[in-house]
């Protein structure tokens, strides 16, 4: 991992700094043939100075179990699980498939290659789809450099707090305002090169709700549920506090349903612009009530995502340890 220095590196209103690229993107601060967009922050230091927040030896799982959302959102298919036994070759023992499997049907990164800037038809750092098609920017690349520091902001608690409680199973968005106050009044810090985590309470509503509601929720077009603001500001904030990545706890990291058509999607001015990875349906509530008592916000974090050649996307396989 090359040592990055943070205070060299441009502000969100010196960007783009290639001529040429969209406005507000990061192409070409990372080399014109990076392929790990804001990954390029989390550091070895990073990580050494991650491993001694590791004080209790508490480990938390950030991914929800394989076929969790039933039926799967997004008029998913299920994935199929088939144990395959040995006895039929006079052996003990036991192997298991899974079949029609999305990566995207729960917890998952979305990669760089899962969409690309409307305006310019481009993906990150000027990739085209004919590149995606042969392997660039390639979720496999990030198999073993999603190591570093966590922080998570529970900005659900926050509002319930304020006595201002978002519904998440709306297409309300939090601020924001909401985040920085949520992340004050924690006493949370976002380093640079932090993996930043956030709770908005969709997952702790969506699980608490009834089959039937689950079911009326799957279609694409029937879901409903909240995010982060998509705002230039908010993209400006994660930049500027260099952010290596966001994930939360609802399925879109911004609202849902959000415009495809609308060239300042949070998805857009992420993925694409500033090869800021997005981080969905993660599991947060037992991770959150944990920082909440012993008021640690701050954590060692390690995902491994699929080393998958040509990969979108990927569940996270993410620990939260302190």
């Amino acid at each position: 991992m090359p040592k990055i220095d943070f205070d060299k590196l441009p502000k969100f209103s010196q960007l783009p700094v290639k001529p040429g690229a969209p406005a507000d993107s990061c192409w070409g601060v990372f080399g014109d043939d990076d392929e790990l967009g804001c990954l390029n922050l989390l550091t070895a230091e990073g990580i050494v100075e991650a491993a001694r927040l590791v004080k209790r030896g508490r480990v938390f799982r950030l991914d929800t179990p394989v076929n969790y959302a039933t039926p799967p959102l997004f008029n998913r298919n299920p994935a199929r699980h088939t144990v395959v036994d040995f006895s039929q070759y006079g052996l003990l023992g036991f192997d298991d498939m899974l079949d029609d499997y999305n990566t995207q049907e729960g917890s998952q990164w979305d990669g760089l290659g899962h969409v690309g800037n409307l305006k310019a038809q481009a993906f990150y750092n000027g990739a085209t789809a004919a590149d995606i098609r042969a392997g660039r920017l390639s979720i496999h690349r990030w198999a073993n450099r999603f190591v570093g520091h966590g922080v998570i902001i529970d900005v659900c608690k926050y509002r319930i707090d304020q006595g201002r409680p978002l519904d998440p199973l709306s297409s309300d968005r939090y601020s924001l305002k909401d985040l920085k106050d949520a992340a004050a009044a924690q006493g949370a810090t976002i380093r640079p090169g932090s993996v930043l985590l956030v709770r908005t309470g969709w997952m702790q509503a969506y699980l608490k709700s009834s089959p039937e509601a689950k079911a009326a929720m799957a279609p694409l077009d029937k879901l409903k549920a909240c995010g982060i603001e998509d705002t230039r500001e908010m993209v400006a904030w994660l930049w500027d506090s260099r952010v290596a990545a966001i994930g939360t706890d609802c399925p879109a990291v911004e609202q849902w349903p959000w415009d495809f058509k609308n060239e300042g999607a949070l998805h857009y001015r992420t993925l694409s612009l500033l090869g800021l990875p997005l981080g969905e349906q993660f599991v947060l509530d037992e991770l959150a009530a944990d920082c909440h008592q012993d008021r640690q916000y701050e954590f060692m974090l390690v995902s491994c995502p699929l080393n998958v050649p040509n990969g979108i996307a990927s569940p996270p396989n993410a620990v939260a340890i302190k």
